[in-house]
């Protein structure tokens, strides 16, 4: 099974214009996802984690739904089949 991962128009540049990725399931967590998706999409992970993994202040993060900052933070396990949400914050004056 796979999991799916919506890209955010803002970060679209960085994942080769996709707007939905699938990474491989199967008994990861949400650093799992993200460890996936930097073999094949770098640049893209990298707007995501910062230089330790953690995610960058101003991206959050679901899984169908739910938002991880009030499950297990990196470490939430995401089941086959699921959807993660990227929203990256918008700002401007």
């Amino acid at each position: 099974m796979t999991i799916t991962v919506l890209v955010p128009g803002a970060l679209a540049e960085y994942s080769g214009g996709l707007r939905q990725v699938t990474v491989p399931g199967g008994g990861t967590t949400v650093a799992g996802v993200f460890d996936r998706l930097a073999a094949d999409l770098p640049a893209l992970e990298r707007r995501i984690r910062d230089e330790r993994t953690g995610i960058r202040r101003h991206v959050n993060i679901y899984i169908d739904g739910t938002d991880i900052r009030t499950l297990s933070g990196t470490e939430t396990s995401v089941p086959d089949g699921a959807t993660v949400h990227i929203i990256a914050a918008v700002s401007g004056g």
